[in-house]
């Protein structure tokens, strides 16, 4: 059996230079192995072959030795090197064009240096964490927090190794405006159950499932499609996913996503409903992997209550931490390499719901609060609307004759008073929030015109009619 190990690689061996010449003529001066295989070869004739096709000047010690396994394609010479050598238990080191290969004992023993690394954007602390992993046993790693770098004390391959990934690890961090419209809209006695799109409007959604608001028939797409068409189902999400939006958490709110023209429609549609109002068109600009948060209302202080020794009576002694109430929203945008964004939103809306009443009177407020998690996949540019979430409105109407219903005592006859309440409501609301992500690529101009945006523009009420929006 050792006779016919030692003729494999021998057979190996004589293979090996084709190999490497066939990937140096199809790549020419940028030195990319195009494909590389070999088995249980001498480590030692693996680097003098790399040294031979590349005219690379490699040494090695004595105890660099074994057999090695690598199947390897499109790599550089380096990461060649990085999976020859440093995989299989042996360090290296480039000085004055001579790379020395040895075991981690001679690197330590031929002595260590230190280097000192400046940071320009990424967290030296957390930068300190990460690259303790590329350190020998031996090797360690300093940060210093008030000038933002890293020291560095190791082999001169693990420096190289460090000086080499840290401008991936340090590069600028993009940043995505997040921009949200909140708008109400009242629905009439056929908007029961929402605002129907589909009868409303000639147009649909895409092949995906349940992307309500917004019908999922018909043959023109308000929504542009990421995910690939599941040839199963017919539907645009991938083989196991029903939904529009798989790892949604069931809620009272529906879903869906539009582009720049199928959001205008929108609007424009949503402009000549009655009584669509704009409460509030916020706008932020987080760190990719940074979480947003939005909150349209108010806090309501809570009172706390203690019982007075002398009157016997409970009286207000403090006030607590106070409670959120109206529409929060928590985004937090991961940017992918192809310039996609994944959206991890978490909107909730709260309301008084209700009083406990301390000795007959109203004290401490009852809140109710509807909530949903998802993550959704868009584009650069695009919008994610959240909808159906209908509220009943109480409310007291008057309708009355003209002046004859403002005559004292004599208009009670020539008007009618309606009043709604929870349990008979006369009018309900749909709350429609549309999330729009954009990638803020050159930080300077983009974000300039942003924050001119802010200032120029004149400061709007609370709410608004829709026809003000632009």
């Amino acid at each position: 059996m050792k006779k016919y190990a030692v003729v494999a690689a021998f057979i190996y061996a004589l293979l090996l230079p084709a190999a490497f010449t066939h990937s140096q003529q199809a790549t020419g001066e940028d030195n990319i192995i195009e494909s590389l295989e070999f088995r249980e070869l001498d480590i030692k004739d693996v680097l003098r072959q790399l040294s031979k096709q590349y005219n690379l000047n490699i040494v090695f010690s004595e105890k660099v030795s074994g057999l090695v396994t690598v199947q390897l394609s499109n790599v550089s010479i380096e990461e060649a090197l990085d999976s020859i050598i440093t995989v299989n238990g042996f360090v290296y080191a480039k000085k004055d064009n001579v790379i020395k290969v040895t075991t981690p004992d001679e690197a330590g023993r031929e002595g260590k240096q230190t280097k000192l690394f400046r940071l320009n954007n990424a967290d030296a602390m957390t930068l300190k964490g990460t690259l303790s992993k590329v350190l020998t046993p031996d090797g360690s790693i300093e940060a210093d927090s008030r000038s933002n770098s890293i020291i560095v004390t190791d082999i001169l391959s693990v420096i190289n190794k460090v000086a080499e990934i840290l401008p991936t690890l340090d590069g600028l961090t993009l940043q995505v405006l997040i921009e949200t419209k909140l708008i109400e809209t009242s629905l009439t006695r056929s908007d029961k159950l929402g605002i129907d799109w589909t009868t409303t409007l000639s147009a649909s959604g895409a092949k995906r499932p349940m992307t309500l608001p917004f019908s999922p028939k018909g043959d023109r797409g308000w929504m542009e499609n990421v995910f690939p068409p599941n040839p199963a189902s017919g539907s645009d999400f991938p083989t196991g996913h029903p939904y529009g939006f798989p790892t949604a958490v069931k809620g009272d709110f529906t879903l869906g996503t539009l582009d720049a023209s199928s959001l205008k429609l929108i609007l424009d549609f949503l402009k000549n409903r009655n009584d669509t109002k704009l409460i509030a068109n916020p706008r932020v600009v987080t760190l990719n992997n940074q979480k947003a948060l939005i909150h349209v209302g108010k806090d309501v202080p809570i009172p706390v209550y203690e019982r007075n020794d002398t009157t016997g009576k409970m009286e207000i002694t403090g006030w607590s931490e106070d409670k959120k109430v109206g529409v929060e929203l928590e985004v937090t945008p991961q940017i992918s390499p192809d310039g996609h964004i994944k959206l991890k939103l978490k909107p909730a809306v709260s309301s008084i719901s209700d009083f406990i009443k301390i000795e007959g009177e109203d004290a401490a407020p009852i809140t109710s609060t509807r909530t949903v998690e998802t993550e959704v996949l868009i584009r650069d540019g695009q919008t994610v609307v959240i909808g159906g979430l209908v509220k009943d409105e109480s409310f007291t109407k008057v309708s009355k004759v003209p002046f004859l219903g403002d005559i004292p005592l004599l208009g009670f006859f020539f008007s009618r008073k309606e009043v709604g309440s929870s349990s008979n409501p006369q009018e309900k609301t749909d709350l429609l929030i549309f999330v729009t992500a954009r990638i803020i690529k050159d930080t300077d101009e983009q974000l300039l015109a942003y924050e001119s945006n802010i200032v120029t523009s004149p400061a709007r009420p609370l709410k608004m009619d829709l026809r003000a929006i632009k």
